[in-house]
């Protein structure tokens, strides 16, 4: 008889054991798959050939700005010159090592607060924040350096032999207005690529450029 009451109580104890050695294994797989899921959302933010953000990455940062405490904000439109031609002569696969490259160059030229994301193509885009216009000059000739210095040859035509270089338009980002900060950096890239290339140029200097 003392067995047979004896039985019910084993059993019980070996189930709660079996319950509990399941709970955790479901909050252990729970676990592994929010992180898995926080993952693939960081992945899909980052653009997987230079490490950089995408355009979906770089919304994401841009909703959760600091705000302005000493100095402004600013955006930094920046685009390899002569890529086209570059890819034309070199192949689509030293093309891509370039980008690496230079996309490297540019996320070494910055502190780690600023946000780098390539824009599209050859194009990338730098937000400084909390800087002032000096420095923020500064940083731009620091990108433009490094890029230089990187020393990719790129034979332009059969008569140019040059190095990669990159041309930058800086805008001062006001009033959360990031579509008319990129249209003015954009007008201040393209007057820079104008006046020859591997060059930086202020979307305030464009009327007297």
């Amino acid at each position: 008889m003392t067995y047979s009451f004896a039985l019910p109580v084993v059993a019980i104890a070996i189930h709660n054991i079996l319950q509990r050695r399941n709970d955790r294994f479901a909050q252990e797989l729970l676990s592994r798959l929010l992180e898995e899921r926080e993952t693939l959302t960081d992945l899909s933010m980052m653009d997987p050939l230079t490490g950089l953000y995408n355009r979906r990455g770089l919304q994401s940062r841009l909703e959760n700005l600091p705000t302005v405490e000493n100095g402004e904000h600013f955006v930094l439109l920046m685009d390899i010159d002569h890529f086209k031609a570059y890819n034309d002569h070199y192949g689509h696969m030293m093309g891509d090592q370039a980008l690496k490259r230079v996309s490297a160059a540019i996320r070494d030229a910055v502190r780690s607060r600023d946000i780098v994301a390539r824009f599209g193509g050859e194009e990338f885009m730098v937000l400084l924040t909390n800087i002032s216009l000096e420095h923020a000059r500064l940083t731009a000739e620091r990108i433009r350096q490094k890029v230089y210095d990187l020393k990719i040859p790129h034979l332009f035509n059969e008569s140019v032999a040059t190095n990669v270089t990159i041309s930058i338009g800086i805008a001062i980002f006001e009033d959360e207005d990031v579509e008319g900060a990129l249209e003015k950096a954009d007008k201040a890239l393209y007057e820079a690529k104008h006046m020859g290339r591997n060059n930086i140029l202020l979307s305030e200097e464009l009327q007297t450029a």
